[in-house]
């Protein structure tokens, strides 16, 4: 069976059809291709076993008629084709539709389900919130015959010269035993800076532990915290990686003891490749995001309001009204203990 898996968004989202699709290559005898509308959820795909095709086409970049054209290529080509979770949006919902595909297999969702469009599917699961991703993922390989329990590790797919590089590269700005990476960002796509933990916490975290040595990632969007805590650290102990290329900073994250970061497509990738998470969670829900399958330690504060965020076209809001103090409310004090018991 020619099966197309419809793009998504983030890389934290990607990584987590990656069990999905892993469990249903191995299962049957369907010929895979991916689509992958940025060059981030490319990268970390590309290597990937249990992916046929790996399609790279930034619908975001490219006009209606562009988009409309390339599908319009690919209509008639696939048995099957599959939004993977979540995928509320009725543009991935029409995406399926246009490809003609007589299984267009996905989710109807509690909330803006007809908005959506999700009826254009006619394979489907009612979306479950007690479920992480990975496991609402697995629930659509049901429509394939397979019924699996324990969905395996998340996993990114490195060659050895990549793996050697990495190594090379943290070893030569680095000689203390301990070393903790470091994600201050968040996507900013639909207001989601708001989900960002205080750079000051940061800071005062990174301040407390002399003997560490502190990588930190980002890209532009995080280059105000970032620099902040590089101009600030009392010990001179932290190392700035800057707009590095997603993979290396995959190989990079692999080398590090422990990774500390607000929910992000850099939590994902920690978890990835293997490194145990300390992640630090404020309006979105850990029940749905929590790092896959990797040691990690879970801070939040207890309000009663909190986890509010729901995928949705809407941008983040504080729902109480409370300028997001599920976030202001965790203590440096709580992190820090995070950070010592995974270590134990």
């Amino acid at each position: 069976m020619k099966t197309l898996i419809l793009p998504m968004y983030g890389v934290g989202d990607t990584l987590m059809i990656t069990p999905a699709i892993e469990v249903l290559k191995k299962s049957t005898d369907c010929w895979i291709a991916n689509i992958c509308m940025f060059r981030s959820t490319y990268e970390v795909l590309k290597g990937n076993p249990f992916i046929d095709d790996l399609i790279y086409f930034p619908f975001m970049d490219k006009t209606k008629f562009q988009s409309f054209k390339f599908m319009m290529s690919l209509r008639g080509k696939f048995d099957c084709a599959i939004n993977f979770y979540p995928s509320n949006r009725w543009q991935y919902s029409f995406l399926s539709w246009l490809t003609g595909a007589k299984k267009r297999i996905g989710h109807r969702y509690i909330k803006r389900d007809i908005r959506g469009l999700n009826f254009l599917k006619n394979y489907t699961v009612k979306e479950n919130e007690k479920l992480h991703n990975v496991e609402e993922n697995i629930r659509l390989l049901k429509f394939f015959g397979i019924n699996v329990k324990d969905a395996p590790s998340m996993r990114i797919y490195f060659d050895e010269d990549e793996i050697e590089a990495g190594k090379r590269t943290v070893q030569a700005v680095s000689s203390r035993e301990i070393k903790v990476g470091v994600h201050t960002g968040t996507s900013s796509f639909k207001k989601h800076k708001k989900r960002r933990w205080a750079r000051e916490k940061f800071l005062e975290l990174i301040n407390s532990f002399p003997d560490f040595d502190f990588f930190l990632f980002g890209t532009e969007e995080e280059k105000e915290e970032n620099y902040f805590i590089l101009n600030n650290a009392k010990h001179k102990n932290v190392i700035l990686f800057e707009n590095e290329p997603i993979r290396k900073v995959a190989t990079l994250i692999k080398q590090m003891n422990v990774f500390i970061s607000n929910d992000s497509g850099l939590m994902h990738i920690s978890a990835a490749v293997g490194t145990p998470v300390v992640a630090i969670f404020g309006p979105t829900n850990p029940v749905w995001v929590r790092p896959w399958k990797v040691k990690h330690r879970i801070v939040k504060a207890d309000m009663p309001c909190s986890p509010c965020f729901y995928y949705s076209p809407e941008p983040l809001k504080c729902r109480a009204s409370l300028d997001f103090k599920c976030l202001k409310e965790i203590d440096v004090s709580m992190v820090k203990e995070a950070l010592i018991q995974i270590m134990i």
